[in-house]
């Protein structure tokens, strides 16, 4: 029983995490899709900070590692700062 217990958990889970990963594209792409649309400085730095929240909560619900979620947060930055220059 404690075995099927568990396999439904981890299905519930899956589906709630596969959202917010899904959420978290989404935010991503919409910020690098603004940035090499040349769009205004203001609504790009607006877009990548959200993007770099959440990264920071995705990260820290271990949904993608720490490094991982780093290094995009630092790409889109520099991508971001060389766009509005």
């Amino acid at each position: 029983m404690p075995a099927e217990k568990a396999h439904r958990r981890s299905k519930t889970k899956q589906v709630h995490n596969h959202s917010i990963m899904s959420e978290t594209r989404t935010i991503v792409s919409a910020a690098k899709k603004a940035i090499s649309s040349n769009d205004d400085a203001d609504q790009v730095n607006e877009l990548v900070n959200k993007a770099v929240q959440q990264l920071d909560k995705v990260a820290g619900k271990k949904l993608i590692h720490k490094n991982t979620a780093a290094r995009s947060k630092s790409r889109l930055i520099a991508s971001a700062k060389s766009a509005t220059e």
